[in-house]
């Protein structure tokens, strides 16, 4: 071996972990388009009454895209949900408007009640505990009560033990009653809406004979809100959009992107990944691409899903903790090459719901499950 080969095979391998390093080190990023989903607000909005309130569901960390979103977009809607005190307590510290907390809640009460959390009060067991901690504290408690209408979640099921518990919160004083709501179970399909609707407006009719006529009443969600003309009842004035915030259906809100940080040449015979889970059948090139199940890449995406890399179609052919393997045979990929996991790349694009689909799943479960190790970064444009 001569010495211009030893100088140049440690230069190649020093450059090589530099751009390793530079690769590697937040190399996977989550972008959010915030215009592109206050367009997708919007679209929800023409949908709507006059008088219907929006509340944006930021639960789950803003369904996986980082809860700073909302600072964003509070300007574009009337209040939050959350479904724990701990995620209230975290979007509290962001925004001013109102925040609910759609689930019952038996911990951390009276941090919550300072800070004028509206709670959901869903049996009675829940009233108790709220009335224990709130005859504690000066401040007036805000709550909607929950009505099971089919979906057996959570939520009164009995009118006998709604009616009970109202006259229980009339005789509290610092406790005020805001309204009810429930949630469809299939809000696409409107005979089950109408079907729920008919339980629903029972409740509704008896607490305003007991309360007031002017209650806050909510029951649909995204689907229910766009997809058809459902049947309101006339006190229906508020409605709780989670997924159509975040969609890509109609725009283009996010980005998930990650870069080739090594390249494979195999033989035909040569396998891949764990379990030898790919087999070459003829001469191919793997890209090593730096986001794997650890990121929230589903496993079962092996052979069925695709990434981009150069506006190509590449296979992915095996997934790890930290990387996934793509076939780029075709494709001209190098180390550094970005990979487009989510939206477009000049003419061809992967919808959330392709992932779902590959994987099996819903796209909720696909965004929700996106790492903190994924950088997010909000673009404005």
């Amino acid at each position: 071996m001569t010495p211009n080969f030893w100088c140049h095979f440690l230069f190649k391998k020093i450059f090589l972990i530099i751009l390793y390093r530079k690769v590697v080190r937040k190399i996977s990023k989550l972008e959010i388009y915030v215009n592109e989903i206050k367009n997708n607000i919007n679209l929800v909005k023409r949908c709507l009454n006059k008088n219907e309130k929006y509340c944006f569901v930021a639960k789950a960390n803003c369904y996986g895209l980082g809860i700073k979103l909302c600072e964003y977009v509070e300007d574009e809607v009337d209040c939050f949900a959350v479904s724990s005190a701990n995620e209230f307590l975290e979007l509290k510290k962001i925004v001013k408007k109102d925040i609910i907390i759609l689930y019952p809640i038996y911990e951390n009460i009276t941090n919550c009640i300072k800070e004028n959390a509206i709670l959901t009060v869903s049996n009675k067991e829940c009233l108790k505990k709220l009335i224990s901690k709130v005859s504690k504290q000066k401040a007036i408690c805000r709550i909607f009560l929950a009505i099971n209408t089919g979906m057996n979640r959570f939520g009164f099921s009995s009118l006998r033990e709604f009616s009970e518990s109202i006259e229980i919160i009339k005789k509290t004083q610092n406790i005020e009653i805001l309204g009810v709501f429930s949630h469809y179970y299939s809000g696409n399909q409107e005979n089950c809406v109408n079907l729920q609707n008919k339980i629903f407006n029972k409740f509704q009719r008896y607490i305003a004979s007991k309360i007031s006529n002017s209650l806050v009443c909510h029951i649909a969600a995204s689907d229910a809100s766009i997809n058809f003309n459902y049947e309101k009842d006339k006190n229906n004035s508020l409605v709780r959009i989670g997924m159509g915030n975040y969609s890509d259906k109609y725009f283009g809100t996010i980005k998930l992107k990650s870069k080739v940080i090594e390249i494979q040449k195999l033989r035909a015979g040569d396998s891949a990944g764990y379990g030898k889970i790919f087999t070459a059948s003829s001469a191919c090139t793997l890209a090593v691409v730096a986001i794997g199940y650890g990121d929230g890449i589903f496993r079962n995406i092996v052979k069925k899903g695709y990434v981009l890399i150069n506006d190509y179609y590449c296979k992915i052919v095996a997934v790890c903790m930290d990387a996934i393997l793509v076939d780029v045979t075709f494709a001209d990929a190098k180390i550094g090459s970005e990979v487009l996991l989510i939206g477009r790349q000049k003419k061809n694009q992967i919808f959330i719901c392709d992932i779902a689909s590959w994987c099996d799943t819903i796209d909720y479960e696909i965004i929700v499950r996106l790492s903190d190790r994924i950088e997010r970064k909000f673009i404005e444009e």
